[in-house]
């Protein structure tokens, strides 16, 4: 089917409406927020009463071409939610702007040494002190089980045996902002019955019935079909992200979750599989207009919305999950060619054959869309976690790679700690900054044995996880007094139920994660450094020094024999042990930390565009890396090290133990186009299910059809490859990410 008049409409309000009148929104609405709000309010009554203004003063916006309902008018094109994000702001974040001062203003000392080490690049906050901003998945579940109307109900019922002021204000919070979204479900409705009166032709009219139709009864009650679940999800995403000013990115589990409705539906005749597809069709067009997939891919996230789902892996009873949804997805992004929403699709070495050659179809030929997620690795580590057999079987993977079990919790999944950083002040002697950042550092300097340069490293890097530890769980705890969330709060498990705001720790579970990058880089540079000193000795450990602190200026022919030194991804013992002693010792130091609301922490290796940005401002290092160079991303292999075979790299991967690493590990690999089928593309998957790798990135190409698409773009309109935590155009990118994507390991 033909769907360019929807995407006509779409592209007009998109590309040329949306950003200016979610401004006016913003101006409008923030005025009579401040004219209107009462003195001394509590951070529960501010974000009621922001609720009830926005829902008051927002005007839907219907498309005659479209049979969903979701469009609230008041957040720019690529706002995922949150309030502030690439210089848009909207109303949603009003309650937070007017209290993020108490961030600062309870202990200044420690507001300001955050902001040193922050600016510093030791680590990531996409926030104050946690992540207040983006990365929310709401948990869908619930609202097809029973609706908001039940939700509400549950919450009333708590209300009963609230003990203190605080349970009081967030319970009826969470009820007043369950009953703002069925208020502007309401005004949908009444929208679509007006423009039914002036519908250009029978499909936009009988779109305009049905919007109504449904917008009548859904999410109050539980949606009565596919169509109305699946609009629910388009609805609810957009309207938690207009009131709630933080952004929600995941659409949870479709094949699984919204399978019960399109069941029902087929066997009472009331879609055919062909509409079915056609409703698939059109909501994944929905997402993935909201933005002009060629424009330039320049600065840090230019080609990022933030908005996922999750397909396939298994069942709650372990047993494979791939299904007529599925298949439907699936062929829906492959036909019309969409790259929002971003897809996980999860697999194990148990996925039949056929869904892995679904999932491969468009990567073989140069299309490459999907995040895989490897279930082998993952259950496991958060079964060790803690999390139940039932719990890790229904994880979801939200953003990039935001790793968490469904509807029980929601991680900080931007929490870059950057363990370059302590290595990098330790090799270069950078005292004056340790005072500048408030960390001390041990030198390097003095080192007599391999073994003292490794302890001085793990010592190193222990100040840092203890002070990032230390500055997260003293500044992050206020936040419910600051933009405390009950409609994020109201299905997430316990919350009603202990009657805490999950910013105030109600959630079931209160982990934390350390999303770590350096690991292959800092391997490579101790290999270098006990091959060539200590082993070979062919170089004094004072010699190799001096070259790293010149930027190996005059010292070119030590720094091709670091090149040459044994590296992480090539398969040998020597990497493959020292990787392994090296993850284990971070995880338990990381043990002995504690979290924001008293859990643990959990490990993971991720890296977004830090690669570059980051890299750009790190001094060089003993594998051979100059200064500025790119960082290795997650758990892949330094491009520095021209590893042929893939089969090296999932040699190397195979010897971590994936059960420490809870908290989800990334690894690009490319391969090579001319060389790829189905056939021995799922044999890799396969293999790589018996490795620690959980997020894999896969592109199938080579540098020959990159180098000639830089020169002829016009002939690759369809080039779509995996770049960091998002897929995109090729020949979108900039000369300057063209060039990373083609300084990667290409292999056989």
């Amino acid at each position: 089917m033909n769907y360019q008049k929807l995407r006509d409409e779409l592209k007009a309000y998109y590309w040329y409406k949306a950003n200016d009148r979610a401004k006016e929104f913003l101006e409008k609405c923030v005025k009579v927020m401040d004219d209107r709000a009462e003195k001394d309010m509590s951070a529960y009554e501010m974000k009621a009463f922001q609720y009830k203004i926005i829902t008051e003063m927002l005007d839907p916006v219907l498309f005659y071409s479209s049979p969903f309902y979701y469009e609230t008018g008041t957040m720019a094109a690529h706002c995922d939610g949150a309030r502030a994000l690439r210089g848009h702001k909207h109303a949603g974040g009003w309650t937070h702007w007017k209290n993020e001062h108490l961030f600062e203003d309870q202990d200044k000392e420690l507001w300001a040494q955050r902001c040193r080490q922050s600016s510093e690049k030791f680590y990531l906050l996409c926030g104050p002190y946690n992540d207040t901003l983006q990365h929310f998945p709401f948990n869908y579940r619930p609202v097809f089980e029973i609706g908001l109307k039940g939700i509400y109900e549950k919450a009333n019922e708590s209300l009963k045996l609230v003990e203190n002021d605080e349970q009081r204000e967030f319970l009826t919070a969470l009820c007043e902002g369950l009953l703002c979204i069925k208020k502007i479900s309401e005004k949908f409705a009444e929208k679509a019955k007006e423009l039914a009166q002036n519908a250009p032709d029978e499909d936009s009219r009988k779109n305009m019935f049905n919007i109504c139709n449904a917008a009548t009864n859904t999410p109050w009650e539980k949606p009565r079909s596919f169509y109305e679940a699946l609009n629910c999800l388009a609805f609810l995403r957009k309207v938690l992200g207009t009131l709630e000013g933080v952004g929600f990115n995941s659409f949870g589990r479709l094949d699984m979750d919204l399978y019960p409705f399109y069941k029902s539906d087929i066997e009472n005749g009331v879609i055919t599989d062909e509409s079915a597809y056609e409703l698939i069709c059109q909501f994944l067009i929905t997402f993935d207009m909201h933005y002009d997939h060629d424009m330039p891919m320049v600065g840090y996230a230019d080609h990022e919305l933030e908005n996922t789902y999750v397909l396939g892996g298994c069942n709650l009873d372990g047993s494979p999950l791939y299904n007529s949804l599925t298949r439907m997805f699936l062929k829906a992004t492959r036909e019309e060619k969409i790259i929002f929403p971003k897809i996980k699709c999860r697999f194990s070495k148990n996925s039949p054959s056929e869904y892995l050659d679904e999932i491969n179809k468009s990567v073989i030929n140069g299309t490459s869309t999907v995040l895989y997620q490897n279930d082998d690795a993952v259950i496991p580590a958060l079964i060790s976690a803690g999390r139940t057999v039932t719990e890790a079987r229904d994880y979801i993977v939200t953003g990039c790679w935001g790793m968490q079990c469904n509807g029980v919790e929601k991680f900080d999944n931007g929490t870059y700690v950057n363990l370059l950083k302590p290595f990098e002040y330790a090799l270069h002697k950078l005292t004056d900054k340790m005072e500048y950042v408030g960390m001390q550092f041990k030198i390097f300097d003095g080192a007599k044995s391999f073994e003292d340069v490794y302890k001085i490293l793990i010592e190193n890097i222990k100040v840092l996880f203890e002070e990032r530890a230390r500055i997260t769980r003293l500044g992050g705890n206020i936040w419910n007094k600051v933009d405390p969330l009950p409609l994020f709060s109201s299905t997430l498990d316990n919350c009603i139920e202990k009657r805490m705001d999950y910013t105030a720790g109600g959630a079931k579970y209160r982990d934390d994660q350390f999303m770590c990058f350096g690991l292959p880089n800092i391997v490579d540079s101790l290999l270098a450094i006990k091959t060539l000193c200590f082993d070979e000795k062919k170089y004094t450990f004072d010699q190799l020094l001096t070259a790293v602190r010149c930027n190996w200026e005059g010292f070119e022919d030590m720094r091709i024999e670091a090149l040459h030194c044994p590296g992480w991804g090539d398969g040998s013992d020597a990497s493959c042990s020292l990787a392994n002693r090296f993850n284990n010792d971070l995880y338990a130091m990381i043990q002995n930390l504690t979290g924001t609301y008293g859990g643990k922490i959990q490990m993971g290796h991720l890296t977004y565009t830090e690669i570059r940005w980051w890299g750009e401002k790190t001094l060089a290092t003993p594998d051979g890396r100059y200064n500025g160079e790119y960082f290795a991303q997650g758990l892949t292999p330094s491009r520095l090290k021209k590893i042929p075979y893939v089969t090296s790299v999932v040699k190397s991967l195979a010897s971590l133990d994936p059960s420490i690493m809870a908290g989800n590990n990334v690894v690009n690999i490319i391969l090579p186009s001319n060389k790829i089928n189905l056939a021995n593309c799922g044999a890799i998957l396969k293999a790589i299910a018996d490795s620690s790798v959980m997020s894999l990135q896969l592109n199938c190409i080579t540098k020959e059809q990159l180098l000639d698409a830089q020169k002829n773009p016009e002939k690759y309109p369809d080039l779509i490859v995996r770049v960091t935590g998002f897929s995109a155009k090729f020949t979108s990118l900039s000369p300057e990410w063209q060039q990373e994507v083609l300084t990667r390991n290409f292999y056989e």
